[in-house]
C-alpha cells in the first residue's frame, strides 16, 4: 500500500508541465515545487526549474526563435551598395536604400571625372556630370541582376529569348553610334555642317562607356541562354529571325552606298543605325511583356532590371534637357534622337513591368527566393518570389514551359513531415 508521502509526490510529478525557456529549450517545472532541483531539458542540458506562473500550456506557446545578431554598422552600410545585385524583393525599403547608394556612387564618379567644358555654367557642369554618371551606373548595373539570377538558377526560364537576342542587335547599333560620334572627327565635322557651326554634340564619355558595357553584358546574357539550353526549350520566333536578317542586309547595302558616294555622308548611316536601335527598343520589350502575361508571373525576370532601367532612362532625359537648356540650344535633343527616344521607350515599358510585378502578378513572400534559389538549381527549376516552386516540364509539343505550384496546394506526396515538439 502506498504511503501518504509517496502519493503526494506522485501527484506532484503527474502535475508537472513542460514549458519553453528563453533559449527555446524545454523545461520541466513542478507545480508544487517551483524551486525544485535542476532538471534535464530537451537537449540534455541541466536547467533550473522556473516558477509555474512563468509557464504556459504548450498549445498556447508560439514557436520562438532567438533574434539574429545585428551586423556591424560598417558592414550594413557596405552591403547596401550591393542591394541591386543581391535583392530579389523590390520592396520599398530596399528600393530607397539601393537607389540612394547608387546616387552616392554616381555622385562620386561624376565629381572625379572630367566635366563637359562646352557647358557655359560652371555649377551645372558638375551637376550634369553627376546626373550622367548616375544614369550610367543605373543603366549599366541593370544588366547584372538578371545575369546573376540566371547563374544562380542555372536556367533562363522566365527570360524571353527574343528580348535577349534583340538586345544584342540593338546595343551593337547604339555602341557603333556613340563611338563614332565621340571619337570620329569626320562625323563631328559632318554634324556641325548639317546643324550649324555652333551646334554641340551631346554624346559624352559616359554614353560611350554605357553602350559598350551594355553590349558586352547582353552578349553574356545571350551566352547563358545557349549554355542553359534556353533555345532548345523556346526557339526564336520566325518574325524575329526575318527582322534580324533584314537589318543585316540593310546595313550592308547602306554602307556600300556610302562608300560608293551614292549617299552624302557616314552621318546618314549612323542615323540609320540610331533608328534601328529605336525600332528594336520599341519591339524588344514586347516578347517579355507577353511572356509575363502568358505565365501570369514575373518569376525569373529580375525586378531590379526594371527599377534601374527606369532610373537610367529618367536621368538620361533629364541630363539631355538640362544640357540643352544650359546651351540655349535644343537642337541637341533633335540632333541626338537615339538618346531621347531610348529614354522615353524605356520609361514607357518599365511602367508596364511595374504594373505586372506589383499589381497584376504580385508575389507575397519575396524573401523565399534568396534563401531557396540555390536548392532548386540542380533540378533545373527555381524558386519564384512568392516561394512557389517552379519546374520546367514538357508539354505535348515537347516545348518547355514552367508550372507554378502555389503555397498551400501540395499533393499527398509533398506533405511536409512535422516534427513532434511535445
Amino acid at each position: 500500500m502506498m504511503s501518504a508521502g509517496t502519493e503526494a509526490q506522485s501527484e506532484s510529478i503527474m502535475s508537472a508541465r513542460r514549458c519553453k525557456g528563453a533559449g527555446g529549450q524545454l523545461h520541466v517545472v513542478l507545480d508544487d515545487d517551483p524551486a525544485s532541483a535542476p532538471l534535464l531539458s530537451a537537449d540534455g542540458d541541466h536547467h533550473v526549474g522556473e516558477p509555474s506562473g512563468a509557464c504556459i500550456s504548450p498549445s498556447s506557446v508560439p514557436e520562438m526563435t532567438p533574434p539574429a545578431p545585428r551586423r556591424p554598422l560598417l558592414r550594413r552600410v557596405g552591403s547596401s551598395f550591393f542591394i541591386p545585385l543581391t535583392d530579389q524583393t523590390g520592396s520599398p525599403l530596399k528600393i530607397i536604400v539601393g537607389l540612394f547608394s547608387l546616387a552616392i556612387v554616381g555622385s562620386t564618379i561624376g565629381s572625379i571625372m572630367p566635366k563637359d567644358q562646352t557647358l557655359p555654367t560652371p555649377w551645372y557642369r558638375l551637376l550634369s556630370s553627376i546626373i550622367g554618371y548616375t544614369y550610367f551606373c543605373a543603366w549599366s548595373i541593370s544588366f547584372y541582376p538578371q545575369v546573376i539570377l540566371n547563374f544562380k538558377r542555372k536556367s533562363t526560364a522566365g527570360l524571353s529569348n527574343e528580348f535577349s537576342v534583340l538586345n544584342v542587335a540593338g546595343f551593337a547599333c547604339y555602341a557603333a553610334y556613340t563611338i563614332s560620334f565621340y571619337f570620329s572627327n569626320t562625323i563631328q565635322r559632318q554634324y556641325k555642317e548639317r546643324h550649324g557651326a555652333d551646334a554641340e554634340i551631346t554624346v559624352q564619355s559616359n554614353d560611350v562607356a554605357f553602350a559598350v558595357h551594355a553590349f558586352v553584358l547582353c552578349c553574356v546574357q545571350l551566352s547563358q541562354i545557349v549554355l542553359y539550353r534556353g533555345f532548345d526549350a523556346a526557339p526564336i520566333a520566325i518574325a524575329v529571325k526575318i527582322g534580324l536578317a533584314t537589318w543585316l542586309v540593310v546595313c550592308v547595302i547602306f554602307s556600300a552606298l556610302v562608300m560608293g558616294k551614292h549617299l552624302s555622308s557616314w552621318l546618314d548611316f549612323l542615323y540609320m543605325l540610331s533608328f534601328v536601335k529605336i525600332t528594336i527598343s520599341l519591339i524588344k520589350y514586347m516578347p517579355q511583356v507577353g511572356l509575363n502575361y502568358k505565365r501570369k508571373s514575373t518569376c525569373g525576370w529580375n525586378v531590379w532590371n526594371v527599377l534601374l532601367d527606369f532610373t537610367g532612362g529618367t536621368l538620361s532625359i533629364v541630363q539631355q534637357i538640362g544640357d540643352s537648356w544650359d546651351l540655349r540650344d535644343f537642337s541637341a535633343v533633335t540632333g541626338n534622337p537615339a538618346k531621347t527616344a531610348l529614354g522615353c521607350v524605356s520609361i514607357f515599358f518599365d511602367l508596364i513591368f511595374f504594373l505586372q510585378h506589383y499589381v497584376l502578378y504580385p508575389d507575397d513572400d519575396h524573401g523565399d527566393m534568396n534563401s531557396s534559389i540555390g536548392d532548386s538549381a540542380d533540378s533545373g527549376g527555381g524558386i519564384c518570389s512568392g516561394g512557389a516552386l517552379t519546374e520546367p516540364l514538357l508539354n505535348a509539343d515537347n516545348k518547355d514551359y514552367t508550372e507554378v505550384r502555389p503555397k498551400g496546394k501540395l499533393s499527398s506526396e509533398e506533405t511536409p513531415i512535422v516534427e513532434a515538439v511535445w
